[in-house]
């Protein structure tokens, strides 16, 4: 059978294959307390669900129209509620969601994206017929910039053609108000890395020692916060795949590091496509200079049944508010590790983005 692997995830926009754009009523509400300071805050409601077979990832994209359109500024406060990936049937699925602003105009179909600020994405896999839930509840003490044109974006299906379908649910609230012009940006720490067969995401190892790490550098600022989501999954044990996990664990490494000055041996060991080589997790820590920081680490574990098998996805919200603002100054880089416990084939991949302050 034919597996399509989802386009490659570059910072913050994607290639489309496939889907429609649909304009939503904006259902807005107040929110915050009484008096002048809170007039502005706003609440939209978000909901949708989409139901689909097709492979390639194909994409939905909702738009809705709020404050004054794509020339008033905005400033998102937070976002909350849930999203959900079922599957109908035993195949793997995976859905990427997003959040985006579009300034100037507010397009009636952009599915390119070209056009598109994406301030919000989280990541979804489900290796079984089941339904998966994630709550989204994230707080934005620096706010995120928008405008009056926002879009819910999200892509995603089965890999396998001939396989179930897979229905995918959203319902958000996005807390925001009217602002002057934005002083805050969202950098994108984003990446997908397969390991157990040596194919697949945006670079593939079979050796269990090996890891990955993303060098991304970042413009001069100072990081408040980290947000999103990290999804690890088992495939789902058919021929399509590599193996699932056994043994007694398997799991998931994904530190966050700033590194003063450069992204240094990190920057020299991409292929020709600018994706990571697997290298050693050991030799990937010895890389680090001295004086990198530390800015968050997410370790994921799941006990797998004695004499089992693990179909266990391993899927977290991600909110770091940092304990201070970090000094970037231009040319630093923020480096993403990806490491792997245990074996079998997984799919790994970060959905995070940087809140940069001035």
């Amino acid at each position: 059978m034919r597996v399509d692997w989802k386009p490659v995830f570059l910072a913050l926009s994607f290639m489309v294959l496939g889907g429609g754009a649909l304009k939503a009523p904006a259902q807005e509400a107040d929110w915050g307390g009484a008096g002048d300071g809170d007039r502005d805050h706003r609440e939209l409601h978000i909901q949708h669900t989409v139901t689909t077979s097709q492979t390639n990832f194909p994409q939905s994209l909702f738009m809705y129209h709020v404050l004054d359109g794509p020339d008033s500024n905005g400033e998102v406060h937070g976002l909350r509620g849930t999203i959900s990936l079922r599957n109908h049937g035993a195949e793997f699925s995976e859905v990427l969601w997003e959040l985006a602003y579009w300034q100037g105009s507010c397009p009636v179909d952009d599915q390119s994206l070209a056009g598109a600020n994406i301030f919000w994405t989280e990541i979804q896999k489900n290796p079984n017929q089941s339904e998966v839930t994630l709550p989204v509840d994230l707080h934005f003490p620096d706010p995120l910039p928008m405008t009056g044109c926002i879009g819910l974006i999200f892509a995603g299906g089965p890999l396998v053609q001939g396989a179930a379908a897979v229905t995918m649910s959203a319902d958000l609230h996005l807390e925001y108000r009217r602002s002057g012009p934005p002083t805050n940006a969202v950098i994108g720490l984003a990446g997908e890395y397969c390991f157990g067969q040596n194919w697949g995401c945006q670079n593939a190892t079979v050796d269990s020692r090996d890891a990955f790490a993303v060098p991304i550098q970042v413009p001069a600022g100072h990081l408040v916060e980290l947000y999103g989501s990290i999804s690890d999954s088992p495939f789902d044990g058919t021929e399509n795949f590599g193996p699932l996990p056994k043994g007694q664990v398997w799991g998931a490494i994904n530190d966050l590091y700033l590194l003063p000055g450069g992204c240094g041996q990190f920057g020299d060991n991409l292929n020709s496509q600018g994706f990571p080589n697997p290298t050693p997790l050991a030799t990937l820590y010895s890389w680090l200079p001295h004086d990198a920081i530390h800015l968050d680490s997410v370790p994921m574990d799941y006990q797998i049944p004695q004499g089992g098998t693990s179909k266990a996805p391993l899927t977290r919200e991600i909110e770091a508010l940092l304990p201070y603002p970090v000094k970037v100054d231009a040319g630093d880089c923020v480096v993403v590790i990806y490491g792997r416990k245990g074996n079998g084939a997984t799919d790994n991949e970060t959905q995070v983005n940087a809140v940069l302050a001035p």
